[in-house]
């Protein structure tokens, strides 16, 4: 398949990260020395790169990727230790400042002030195991405020003395679910008493619930051969395809499918999930995108495309900008790298067409942005919905 020389991407390219200030709105120039940012070429770059000062030449030095796999992990991080020691490291004054430091700071405020003969919180009764002045509800009221000031043999008699269910619901209030089962944790975060189905000891033991027997999906039984047939002569009803999960169709006959698919013109959902395709096999869907009017729905996930690739057939989207939802998430390489995320995010804020895309950022402002776009095409369709023309 032949590539237009005009082509943004290139695998041999690096893409540039566009500035975090370069959404819709903002004032900034959108050329530098009256040339457009994407036409800028090495020779300008290093015209550029010679007018800057040896501090802005450190600033831009230090603006880096951590997502960049190209680098070394030694260059990935910005290097802070040129400042001077301030002198020898002293353990002891180290202590004594942290502790004239916290002398000075001022407390806490508690929200019951202490006094001394006075007891915080409510008076436990050793006889009901409850407090004395609250009703037996069958619930157990939450936070439980123990004084620990004052007596502490009354609270080690209080222990010794109370019965296993509450000892149970106090472990779980302090945080030791390593010694409760999970039902009898979770009743004493919420309040609720232990019973016969969590168990009341330490050693309740709780039945296991009996899984649902769930029948197996059904294999694929897409025959491909028929596919291909069919639209190669441009079947008005075949308008989806669909070749999920089937692994053992080889590599040419997936070929082969996307090049017949790009004679129809009436597919509408091309779907290739979990077929373990490379960049070779899915190249060929650049041209199936940029060339067919009724695509609306390509699904690639689970497959081995890379992060360029992608980007690539993100920006092809924008050639008929037919493409409603792209599903290609769970490839071999999790993480896109901070310049490619910012490369689709612009060709999807480009796209007015696309409502759905199933690709995973790692970057905050990227999935912000995004975001904002989809939500612009769904108000476009809801416009045209009402018969209002968004353009107007």
């Amino acid at each position: 398949m032949s590539q237009a020389k005009t082509d943004y991407y290139s695998e041999e390219k690096t893409f540039s990260a566009p500035s975090a200030n370069t959404q819709q709105g903002s004032n900034l120039p959108s050329k530098v020395y009256n040339k457009g940012l994407k036409d800028l070429e090495d020779n300008d770059i290093e015209g550029l790169l010679s007018k800057l000062s040896i501090d802005e030449l450190e600033d831009l030095n230090n603006d880096f990727d951590p997502d960049n796999s190209m680098l070394p992990p030694s260059q990935r991080c910005r290097d802070q230790t040129d400042k001077e020691p301030t002198g020898p490291y002293k353990r002891d004054n180290l202590l004594k400042f942290l502790e004239e430091k916290a002398k000075t700071e001022k407390d806490w405020d508690d929200v019951c002030p202490y006094t001394a003969g006075v007891k915080r919180g409510k008076v436990y009764d050793s006889d009901s195991g409850r407090n004395s002045e609250e009703p037996d509800t069958g619930k157990m009221e939450m936070p439980i405020e123990i004084d620990l000031d004052d007596d502490e043999e009354e609270l080690e008699c209080a222990l010794v003395t109370a019965p296993e269910k509450d000892l149970v619901d106090l472990a779980g209030i302090l945080g030791m679910h390593n010694v409760l089962n999970q039902p009898q944790y979770y009743n004493a975060l919420k309040g609720k008493t232990q019973d016969e189905t969590t168990g009341t000891t330490f050693n309740g033991i709780i039945q296991s619930y009996v899984p649902k027997i769930v029948p197996d999906e059904p294999d694929n039984d897409t025959d491909v051969e028929s596919c291909i047939n069919r639209l190669r002569e441009d079947d008005t009803d075949l308008k989806e395809v669909n070749i999920n999960n089937m692994k053992r169709v080889s590599k040419e006959r997936i070929r082969t499918l996307i090049e017949a698919a790009c004679n129809s013109k009436h597919i509408e959902k091309f779907s290739l999930a979990n077929t373990a395709i490379s960049d070779s096999e899915a190249r060929g869907l650049i041209e199936l995108i940029e060339t067919s009017p009724s695509l609306r729905v390509l699904n690639v996930e689970s497959n081995f495309l890379t992060p360029e690739l992608l980007a690539r057939l993100l920006r092809s989207t924008l050639v008929t900008q037919s493409i409603v939802e792209f599903k290609a998430d769970n490839q071999r390489q999790s993480v896109l790298g901070n310049q490619i995320e910012m490369d689709m995010m612009m060709a999807i804020e480009e796209n007015e067409s696309l409502l759905r895309v199933g690709i995973s950022f790692a970057s905050m402002e990227a999935r912000h942005r995004v975001s904002e776009a989809l939500e612009r095409n769904y108000e476009r369709v809801r416009l045209r919905r009402l018969g209002k023309d968004p353009n107007a």
